[in-house]
């Protein structure tokens, strides 16, 4: 099915001068843009200035707001997949049509959106950011506690690397899995 948005602005982004323009969508995509276009469905924009998608490159979709660690470590861990699903969702009604998740999302979110599970932007995973003993993804604390920010579980393996070759096999170990 063909949209076309009628009668509206167009900001494309190249540093173009907005412009009075349709838009045409197939199957959720950009297909055509120009004066005059036809389609399937027709929907009056007239007054209202259409942009593209919007990337958002750093987000971490299972958490919302500020990051409080003491209030998600009392939190169940599949809590953290419901908060997404909100989360996914606002930031596609805000206009960002792909993120990438540069840490906690695991494959199941990307395929859940893929297969229209649940509502969102198209999405990027690292699964896990990877880190070194004491950086910034090492939960290790002075008291000997630890505050896990991203629990391990089958489809999301430990963050922390050591040198080269620990890195290179974790990247090895991530990978395949973006690519399935």
């Amino acid at each position: 099915m063909r949209t076309v948005f009628a009668g509206g602005r167009v900001f494309d982004g190249t540093g173009a001068a907005v412009a009075e323009a349709d838009v045409a969508v197939v199957d959720g995509r950009i297909d055509e843009v120009g004066v005059g276009l036809d389609g399937d469905e027709q929907v009056d924009v007239g007054g209202a200035t259409l942009l593209p998608g919007l990337f958002d490159t750093h987000v971490h979709v299972i958490f919302g707001g500020p990051i409080d660690v003491w209030k998600l470590m009392q939190e169940p861990f599949s809590y953290r997949f419901y908060d997404a699903i909100r989360n996914l969702d606002a930031t596609l009604r805000v206009g960002i049509t792909t993120v990438r998740d540069a840490g906690g999302a695991d494959l199941g979110v990307k395929q859940a959106l893929e297969e229209g599970i649940v509502s969102g932007p198209r999405v990027q995973i690292s699964i896990t950011m990877l880190s070194q003993t004491g950086g910034h993804g090492d939960g290790w604390l002075p008291s000997g506690a630890r505050a896990q920010l991203f629990a391990e579980y089958p489809g999301s393996p430990g963050s922390i690397v050591d040198g080269p070759d620990e890195c290179r096999r974790k990247v090895r170990e991530l990978v395949p899995v973006e690519q399935v």
